[in-house]
């Protein structure tokens, strides 16, 4: 609890958990909607918990109550669904949390569900994937690059700079330069572990998907209220989540 005060004094100057596809709850202005997916297996030789799931409920529950507290915007305490890339209910929300999009294995229904959600208006923040250099494996960019340029071919991802809109939507961002939660630690860096913006925009030039690569804002969610992350870094992260929500909203 001093950590949450101390973060709302910051920012002010600068649960029960879900079920897939359970109903969203009544009277609320906002949902915060986490994607499911399958992954691929390997995900086993790093972690017992499917990637889609990494920081669940933890970070979730967390950001909508700092939602509620920070922008004023009507959320409920159990403000937070699992959604499943294939189920109709996708769309019943606006914004969805996407964790580990490097580790997804998707079938066409999914695709053009994926696509179709996209093309409606909806948005997606893509989080927590990285480099190949990292695990060894498949460069994740290219794997979330490729699922949607089947999905979306007419959209492109881009790399996005600190002028996008996006980062000037609630709070002003004065640099996309941080350190991620993981990846760079003191004397193990990872080459290559630079976090980057990544977005893709509508025919509109509304921005439908961003994408933090090389870096884990929601990590920074979970861990922020137990401590275990520096507070400038965490701030930044909740600073650019609100900003996320706000120009979904808006956009």
């Amino acid at each position: 609890m001093k950590t949450l005060l101390a973060v709302l004094a910051v920012l002010s100057v600068l649960a029960a958990p879900a079920i897939s596809d359970e109903p969203a709850p009544k009277h609320s202005e906002f949902v915060f909607a986490r994607l499911q997916v399958a992954n691929r297996l390997e995900y086993l030789r790093f972690w017992d918990e499917a990637p889609w799931h990494h920081d669940y409920p933890y970070s979730d529950e967390f950001f909508v109550g700092l939602l509620h507290e920070l922008t004023g915007i009507d959320v409920k305490a159990d403000s937070y669904r699992i959604v499943q890339i294939s189920s109709p209910d996708l769309f019943k929300y606006p914004f969805l949390y996407f964790s580990e999009p490097g580790f997804m294995v998707l079938n066409d229904k999914e695709i053009a569900n994926l696509g179709e959600y996209i093309r409606r208006g909806g948005f997606i923040m893509a989080d927590d994937f990285r480099t190949a250099n990292y695990l060894h494996g498949p460069e994740e960019l290219e794997v979330l690059r490729g699922y949607l340029k089947r999905a979306v071919p007419e959209f492109d991802l881009v790399k996005l700079d600190i002028h996008h809109p996006i980062f000037h939507a609630f709070y002003d961002i004065d640099t996309l330069k941080m350190d991620p939660p993981y990846g760079r630690e003191p004397g193990r860096e990872t080459p290559g572990f630079i976090p980057e913006f990544w977005g893709m925009s509508d025919q509109n030039g509304n921005l439908r998907l961003i994408a933090n690569y090389n870096n884990d804002i929601g990590d920074f969610w979970k861990y922020l209220d137990q401590g275990d992350k520096p507070l400038k870094e965490s701030a930044r992260a909740i600073r650019l989540g609100i900003n996320y929500v706000v120009y979904a909203m808006s956009h």
